[in-house]
């Protein structure tokens, strides 16, 4: 009876209702850009309502009669992002959650470019902030009921260019992907995929494409079911296309689509897979690729292809025996799905990044210079109705870049100024086409594939954790729960770990299926290897150092980072200098920003009230001396080389709040850095000073910032940007010692 109680249970989580009167994914109820409503507007003019106070450069979802949307907020010292709830027939705001920007090159234009997912099950929504933070809210209230800090906790790399990839909900799991590199096997640059459990966080699996990444990417994946597996599908920053088992993660096949970042989603149909690139196709003289692909088989097979047409951004858009796709250009092109013949092209507009949504044979589309189109779909894209957005300061552009969402008669669009309700609103039946069923659990299967949840744990001394066990079938379909035996194991070797490197086994207590964290004085970094019966898999334990924290590397071990550490591997590794002290070097030798600027983190995120300090030297190159600096609360100290400044700052793309003063210092000295951060009511005092390590601490701070919108916590962490790297030349080393957090 407990084991058909779990299954009953298990098939109940996969099943979510499916609302055709929602539009709780970006693409919307069959992911394919589609809506079955009819009786919808067909002219810009008719406005439900707008609100002149909510922007929105992405795409709205629609459910349970609210909208949501991310958005920018605020300018200089008040710019923030948002998540923001609203009533779908009113446009009055429900509520909204706002939170800051850190720790990512990207700057205010390309702020909120991501698109939150409902779960209709839960009512919850859940979004990804430019910063990292991925957010779980209850849908009604607005309250958090979890959050991960994608880039302290797991190594997520942003690009300059807002590319930051959005959630998907399937069953029981809340997934998401990016360009990550972290610790041991996950050192490495990667397109990873996360799959968290959609009530409490626990990560459930990690899985890689095992390409190399050339970019970021923003390519929202698809689910569906093929051959008795559910599988999720997306494009990466690797220029290919990848499935994997929902369930556990498991890669299915990768297929080489183009070089560079995939940006556009496919959309799927039957065993036909639709997908578009922007970039050069492998082995040939051409830019830009739409192609169907057969995905029956082991292995994709192309249907048809078209090259040499530049699909940058926009999602294809699925109707019926017909293919909707922008161009970057400005044209909608449509071809025929079966057969690839290209039916018709229009031009629209000069530039478009947003993607076509069909309702009630129309086409809705934005064009990025500030327009919005509605297009009649059954006569080769004519002009049904136009409007240009102006802005309210002549200044500033307005720009439409998003995409437009279906719910109740209404169409839903925001630009960068405004967020408008077209239609009447009104709730009708839909009938939806059938939808890929979702695969049953089968008890009766041969357990092929172990998986222990957490499948990853960041653990303080002394904290206990409980894991949980399942095992599935060779297709990723559930077969039991089962009881797993943990052994303590060495943190597996990964990028920058050398054969010679002697890897410390994890310490800590062992209980049946739990494991209790050592009272340690320092942090280490280890796995526990979990059995049942023949299966065996690796489970991720951090141990985040205790406070009051020292650090002066010299037994850290050689060329490895201290144990507990984020987002430090191949960036920072210890070195042994000419006097035979042992410390910390930033490495310079790789050129990609992500590499030549980075941030180490110490701790975790909900991490306040510390003052961190440490010793830093840089050396000069060429004529570069390198930036180097140590972080609190999100905040960076740090001592800028090249204009011989010492700044304090809470985004160091964009001074939102900065203040630095001239601070001339010499390459080859140690100087010491020291940081604090003072939250008082609704603001932080943020205290910084920098003195040369030979000569007597100041008295005074040397630097004071004022935020009145506050990082309320964040890790003790140190920051490096390498300057003058010319490959296969060096660039400028960063050393650090003596670290205190205390």
């Amino acid at each position: 009876m407990k084991l058909r109680l779990s299954m009953i249970t298990y098939m109940t989580l996969l099943a979510a209702p499916l609302l055709a009167n929602d539009w709780t994914n970006w693409r919307g109820p069959e992911s394919n850009g589609v809506s079955r409503e009819s009786g919808l507007p067909g002219d810009l003019d008719d406005v439900l309502w707008m609100k002149n106070d909510v922007s929105c450069r992405s795409t709205p979802i629609v459910m349970n009669d609210k909208v949501y949307i991310v958005s920018k907020i605020g300018e200089d010292s008040d710019e923030q992002e948002r998540v923001v709830c609203m009533d779908a027939k009113t446009g009055d705001v429900i509520w909204e959650h706002r939170f800051g920007i850190f720790f990512t090159p990207i700057v205010s234009i390309r702020l909120g470019w991501t698109v939150p997912v409902g779960d209709p099950q839960s009512g919850n929504v859940y979004a990804h902030g430019t910063q990292g933070l991925l957010f779980c809210f209850d849908g009604a209230t607005g309250k958090v009921k979890w959050q991960k800090s994608l880039t302290e906790e797991f190594g997520r790399i942003t690009g300059y260019g807002g590319r930051v990839t959005s959630p998907i909900v399937d069953g029981d799991l809340v997934i998401i992907s990016m360009i990550s590199s972290n610790w041991g096997a996950h050192g490495g640059g990667g397109v990873r995929f996360l799959a968290f459990d959609k009530n409490n966080g626990d990560l459930v699996w990690w899985s890689t494409t095992g390409i190399r990444p050339s970019n970021t990417y923003r390519c929202v994946p698809v689910v569906t079911t093929l051959n008795g597996q559910r599988i999720l599908i997306s494009g990466g920053g690797d220029g290919n296309l990848h499935a994997f088992q929902v369930n556990t993660g498991k890669k299915v096949w990768s297929f080489e689509f183009g070089n560079g970042a995939m940006n556009p989603s496919p959309v799927v149909e039957g065993n036909r897979l639709y997908a578009a690139h922007g970039e050069e196709i492998p082995g040939r003289a051409t830019v830009g690729r739409v192609a169907c692909l057969d995905i029956s088989g082991p292995e994709p097979e192309i249907v048809w292809e078209k090259d040499g047409i530049e699909f940058k951004y926009p999602s294809p858009m699925l109707e019926g025996e017909r293919l909707f796709l922008p161009d970057r250009q400005g044209r909608l092109y449509c071809f025929d799905a079966k057969t690839g013949e290209r039916l018709w092209r229009a031009k629209f507009g000069r530039n478009c990044t947003g993607s076509p949504t069909y309702g009630d044979g129309k086409i809705y589309l934005s064009s990025v210079h500030g327009y919005f189109h509605i297009l009649d779909a059954d006569n080769k894209g004519r002009r049904i109705s136009r409007r240009r957005f102006q802005p309210a300061d002549p200044e500033f552009d307005v720009e439409v870049q998003g995409s437009a969402a279906i719910a109740n008669g209404c169409v839903y669009f925001g630009t960068t100024e405004e967020f408008y309700c077209l239609g009447k609103f009104k709730k009708t039946q839909v009938d939806l086409p059938p939808q890929p069923s979702v695969p049953p659990a089968n008890p009766t299967g041969k357990p092929t594939q172990l998986q222990v949840v957490p499948a990853e744990v960041t653990l303080q001394a002394g904290e206990r954790v409980n894991f949980k066990a399942k095992l599935f079938d060779a297709n990723g379909q559930f077969v039991k729960s089962t009881p797993v035996e943990l052994k303590l194991a060495a943190m597996r070797r990964g990028p920058g770990l050398g054969q010679d490197v002697v890897l410390p086994v994890l310490q800590g207590q062992v209980d049946g299926a739990s494991f209790t964290a050592p009272k340690i004085a320092g942090g280490q970094s280890g796995t526990l290897l979990a059995t049942a019966g023949e299966l065996q898999v690796s489970v991720r334990v951090r141990q985040v150092p205790s406070l009051p924290y020292r650090e002066d590397f010299e037994s850290t071990g050689r060329g490895l980072i201290p144990g507990g550490w984020s987002n430090t591997q191949l960036r920072y590794v210890t070195t042994e200098l000419d006097d035979d002290n042992t410390v910390l070097t930033k490495t310079a030798t790789i050129a990609v920003p992500f590499y030549r600027q980075w941030y180490a983190f110490i701790g975790t995120p909900d991490m306040a009230g510390y003052t961190i300090s440490a010793d830093v030297m840089g050396e000069k190159v060429r004529d570069n001396l390198p930036s180097m600096g140590v972080t609190a609360h999100r905040y960076i100290l740090q001592l800028i080389g090249n204009e011989q400044k010492l700044r304090i700052s809470a985004w160091d793309a964009v001074p939102r709040v900065a203040e630095e003063v001239d601070f001339a210092w010499e390459p080859n000295n140690w100087y010491h850095l020291k940081l604090t951060v003072e939250v008082e009511g609704s603001q932080a005092k943020v205290l910084g000073k920098a003195w040369k390590k030979s000569e007597p601490e100041p008295r005074e701070w040397t630097l004071e910032l004022i935020d009145e919108n506050p990082n309320l916590s964040g890790p003790p962490g140190l920051y490096g940007s390498a300057m003058g790297i010319q490959p296969p030349s060096p660039g400028t080393p960063i050393y650090y010692d003596n670290i205190l957090v205390e």
